[in-house]
């Protein structure tokens, strides 16, 4: 039985930088651009068919100069070693890759326009032995599934559909339904657009490579292209090869009201040397947001000191373990449960917490979170933060729930100054 191995990736975004590095760490050198450049190494030492893109292997137009060069020194080396070079066009450059597809040899655009397109891979005798059926943005935005478009016809070889698209609820990118990509008859789909790697679905594989380096803290896990092999009878299986050079986690460390700062950097330690071991041997810098949780009176202090936490660095292995951001997340070591409702500030502030936490209506509260919402709101409105909304796209106005997170942090701050000054009792 023949199989046909297609090494798949997606969202490279060339000519973008990951985010939130520590200082005297180069974004260009963790850069999408440096993983794509080792892809066609990678592609011939794993001995493909093909290689596979869905979708934004370019981030924006405004990088065709920049991609070019990358983009032909890879589709390149691929044509000499006889592995075609596929891919369809994402939201992020719908309107450059076809551009780089006309002056590119070896780089073969699918779905033009927004129309299904197939090309064949062959066997030893040019007997197609995988099709695979690809759609290409036609704009930025697209807000019908692309599978309503679908045309192509069933010829009784396995297909492979390749498509940049949404199966979660945002409706401008190409929003599909994994039902339907299940029931199309496919043998596997390959798609774009979520960094989250992972499949949906196993039997069809529906999967997302996600990002081949990540670029954001919330893009966490290991990343890297995959390896999907599909035979004949439609099988098909698949590995992640981990092939990124960064990987970003997140980890929780928790206290007692007995731990001290020694303590919460003794267990900081303890949980990077054990997040390090799961990383991949190519993983050169592992980028660690730290969480810091428990009750204790010593919330005031360990935020006060939470830049020293921020300088935490190591080394595992081959790999540089830094800590880039430190959240405070402790609860005062007072029982609020007892304590709300007293006739004092900290009875006011323990029931507006445990408010926030669930544990008591909202209501009493309401008039509290209104104001702060719109103060916040009109913060982020004012002249000092247009120059974050020219530059950023993603930006929006924060919600309820980022406005009831910073009630939430100024209101243990003010508990432990409370308890401070007053000399409360802590919680047994």
């Amino acid at each position: 039985m023949a199989t046909v191995e297609v090494l798949c990736v997606a969202d490279i975004h060339i000519g973008r930088r990951p985010s939130r590095l520590p200082d005297r760490f180069d974004p260009a050198d963790y850069s999408p651009r440096t993983i794509w450049a080792d892809l066609a190494e990678s592609a011939v030492t794993q001995g493909v068919d093909a290689v596979v893109v869905a979708g934004d292997l370019v981030d924006r137009e405004n990088r065709y100069a920049e991609a070019f060069g990358a983009v032909e020194s890879v589709a390149t080396a691929l044509a000499e070693a006889g592995i075609p070079l596929v891919a369809v066009a994402g939201n992020h450059d719908a309107d450059v890759l076809p551009d780089l597809a006309e002056a590119i040899d070896n780089l073969q655009l699918l779905g033009r326009n927004g129309y299904w397109e197939r090309t064949a891979l062959t066997d030893a005798n040019g007997e197609p032995s995988l099709h695979v059926d690809g759609w290409s943005f036609p704009s930025r935005y697209h807000h019908e599934s692309p599978l309503a478009t679908y045309d192509l016809t069933d010829e009784g070889v396995p297909r492979l559909g390749v498509v940049h698209a949404d199966v979660s609820s945002e409706d401008r990118y190409a929003p599909v339904a994994v039902d339907d990509l299940a029931t199309s008859g496919h043998a596997a789909w390959i798609l774009g657009h979520l960094h989250v790697p992972g499949p949906r679905n196993e039997n069809p594989l529906i999967l997302y490579p996600g990002s081949l380096q990540p670029l954001d803290t919330n893009e966490t896990g290991g990343h890297g292209a995959w390896l999907v092999s599909v035979e004949t009878d439609g099988t098909v299986e698949k590995e992640p090869l981990r092939s990124a050079t960064l990987q970003y986690e997140e980890v929780v460390v928790s206290m007692d009201p007995d731990s001290g700062f020694h303590d919460i950097v003794d267990a900081t330690h303890e949980q990077l040397h054990e997040t390090a071991t799961k990383c991949s041997p190519r993983t050169e810098l592992l980028a660690v947001t730290v969480t810091i949780s428990g009750r204790t009176d010593a919330h005031t202090d360990l935020r006060s000191r939470r830049r020293e936490l921020e300088q935490v660095e190591l080394t595992d292995g081959g790999t540089t373990v830094r800590v880039t951001d430190v959240t405070v997340d402790t609860k005062p070591s007072i029982n609020l449960a007892d304590r709300a409702g007293d006739d004092d500030p900290i009875g006011y502030l323990a029931g507006l917490l445990r408010a926030l936490d669930g544990d008591e209506p909202l209501d009493p509260y309401r008039c509290v979170i209104e104001a702060a919402h719109t103060s916040v709101r009109e913060t982020h409105d004012s002249n000092a933060y247009r120059e974050l909304k020219s530059h950023d796209e993603s930006y929006t106005r924060p919600t309820e729930a980022e406005t009831k997170e910073v009630l939430r942090r100024q209101a243990r701050k003010l508990v432990d100054a409370f308890v401070e000054q007053q000399g409360v009792p802590a919680d047994e």
